[in-house]
Order: C-alpha cells, then sequence, then structure tokens
C-alpha cells in the first residue's frame, strides 16, 4: 500500500495535508466532515456520512473535495486510497500525528446496524487551514453533517468555515444523531448546523429526536419557516416528503431495493443528488426519479459502491 506524499502542515494540531485526486477545484462540491471504517463483524467498509456523500457525488462525475481528517496509519492511508481511486479530491485532507483514523464497531440486530463509536480520533479535530479556505471561495456547495462539531473546537472550525464560504454556495446539512445521551455540546451543534442549512435531510426517527432536543414542536415546519430551500422527510420503504417554502409538499414514493445484508447503504443520504440538482429549476418530478434510481442501484453492504453515475443521470432524464 502506498503512503501518500505530505504537505504543508495543518492548524489545530500536529498533522499536515495531502496531496491527492483531481476532482475539485473552482466550482466543487466541499464536504465537511468524519471518515471512519465501519468494523462489521464479516469485514470493514469505509464509512462516515460526510464521506459517503463525497463518494457518491464522484461516482456521478461530480467535482468534489473532501475536508476530513485521518491518523496517520495504515487506516488513514487506506481510506485516502479508496477516496482518491473514486474519484474524490483529497488534497484538503489532514493528517494528525497524534490520532487514529476514526472507527465504528458495527453489529447487526433485526436487519439493523447498531454503531459504537470509537472517541478521540482524528475526525473531531479537523481544522480550518488555508488551503480550505482557497477551496471555499469558489465551492458550488458544502456539505456537513453534525457529527464531527460535537466539541466546541469542532464546531467553531465549520462555523468559521461557512463563514468564509460565499454567500451563492448551496449549504446541505445531514444531520448524524448517534448516541443515546447526547450532551449540550452535541445539540448546539446540531441547531447550529440546521439554522445555517439551506437543504435538511432528516429521517422519520431523526425529526422526532430534533423535534425533542430543540423543543420543536415541528422541526420541518421550523426549518422551512426560517430559510430552508428544502427539506426531505424519509421514511424508508414509505418513501419520503419534500418541502419547500411556496410550495406544495412533493411525495417521492420507494422502489423496491436489491438485498443487502444491512441497511446500511440504503440509509445513506440523498444529499449528493440535491448538491447536483436542486438548483435547477423545474426538476422536481425528475429529480424524484433520479433518487428511486439513486437507491435502487446503490444498495449493498457498505456505503460506497461503485456506481454508474452516466447510466444513472440517462435513466432519471429518459424517465
Amino acid at each position: 500500500m502506498s503512503s501518500h506524499p505530505v504537505s504543508a502542515a495543518a492548524s489545530g494540531g500536529a498533522g499536515a495535508t495531502v496531496d491527492g485526486g483531481a476532482g475539485g477545484g473552482p466550482g466543487a462540491v466541499i464536504v465537511w466532515g468524519e471518515v471512519l471504517w465501519d468494523r462489521f463483524p464479516d469485514g470493514d467498509r469505509l464509512g462516515g456520512a460526510p464521506s459517503n456523500v463525497a463518494w457518491h457525488l464522484a461516482q456521478l462525475g461530480t467535482p468534489v473535495a473532501l475536508v476530513t481528517r485521518v491518523g496517520a496509519d495504515a487506516a488513514g492511508r487506506a481510506a485516502i486510497e479508496r477516496l482518491t481511486a473514486a474519484g474524490v479530491d483529497t488534497s484538503l485532507v489532514q493528517i494528525d500525528d497524534e490520532r487514529a483514523t476514526g472507527e465504528v464497531t458495527v453489529t447487526v440486530a433485526a436487519g439493523e446496524p447498531r454503531y459504537r463509536l470509537e472517541p478521540g480520533r482524528a475526525w473531531e479535530r479537523i481544522a480550518l487551514d488555508a488551503a480550505v479556505v482557497a477551496r471555499l471561495a469558489g465551492a458550488r456547495a458544502v456539505v456537513f453533517g453534525t457529527l464531527a462539531q460535537r466539541t466546541p473546537a469542532g464546531l467553531a472550525a465549520l462555523t468559521a468555515a461557512l463563514a468564509a464560504t460565499p454567500a451563492t454556495a448551496l449549504r446541505v446539512c445531514d444531520p448524524n444523531l448517534r448516541g443515546a445521551s447526547p450532551s449540550a455540546d452535541d445539540d448546539r451543534a446540531l441547531r447550529a448546523a440546521l439554522v445555517a442549512a439551506d437543504v435538511v435531510k432528516l429521517g422519520e426517527r431523526e425529526a422526532a429526536q430534533v423535534a425533542t432536543r430543540l423543543g420543536l414542536a415541528d422541526p420541518v415546519a421550523w426549518l422551512v419557516e426560517r430559510g430552508a430551500r428544502l427539506v426531505a422527510l424519509t421514511r424508508g420503504p414509505a418513501g419520503s416528503t419534500w418541502f419547500a417554502p411556496g410550495a406544495a409538499p412533493l411525495e417521492v414514493a420507494a422502489e423496491r431495493a436489491a438485498p443487502a445484508a444491512t441497511t446500511s447503504a440504503a440509509a445513506t443520504p440523498s444529499s449528493p443528488r440535491w448538491c447536483t440538482g436542486c438548483s435547477s429549476a423545474g426538476r422536481g418530478r425528475a429529480s424524484a426519479g433520479w433518487r428511486r434510481r439513486w437507491r435502487r442501484g446503490r444498495c449493498a453492504r457498505g456505503a460506497t459502491p461503485i456506481l454508474d453515475g452516466a447510466a444513472l443521470i440517462a435513466r432519471t432524464e429518459a424517465a
């Protein structure tokens, strides 16, 4: 396994950034957040919701760069190599000399994955360095979750990153609500992420959690009222409903996916499609078809399968 050459030192802790990938540049989507290895009983899969989004965007041919942090270890090198091979620009990945690459132990009960996050890993201190600031200036969209901001330092870094992002760039939030006992820092990160977003994806269970944690009677209505351009409420096999200001809700039916060993791939957010399509007018119905074909074509163990992006788009446009 080859290692990647190291460039200028990153701020926010011992580490450096990586030279790798060619999927970014002006007009790219910038994805901010954790990369993790999901340790399944039968093998390891690359994961982390933000890195999954970056993977799928690259598979669809969208220029995308991932801002994350990995350890100076074999797991970090493997993650960078896998993402680079998929077409993700990894030049903004930071290397941490003190902390290991993120990982999650996954068990499956009644067909549902259960996750145990290993604490104190590199992704918990992603830094806003000069290279990231420069790339944000020309970003088409910025995608972020909530897990990487669970510490005050992580929240401060993302807040500064969004402040450095042009107002014209789409901000997409896909909350990652893990843990049965969220802390005050977790709730602050959640509220800040939702308030900053133009587009929000929420699962039905996540919406209930948001309501409880933030004291909201109707999280979807709250998001639309405060200016979100699109809110998608997903319900697994029951499909999803998309909400936007001044428009009737759009019901998007689910299609039966190919059998998968777990539901982790099916749960991967539709955020990649929104980054490439939600700024286009008059494509609601085509977008719905794209989402269904996306889901049907990518359900397999793990959340980073290889997609035929051109064929996927062609099938959707023909629908």
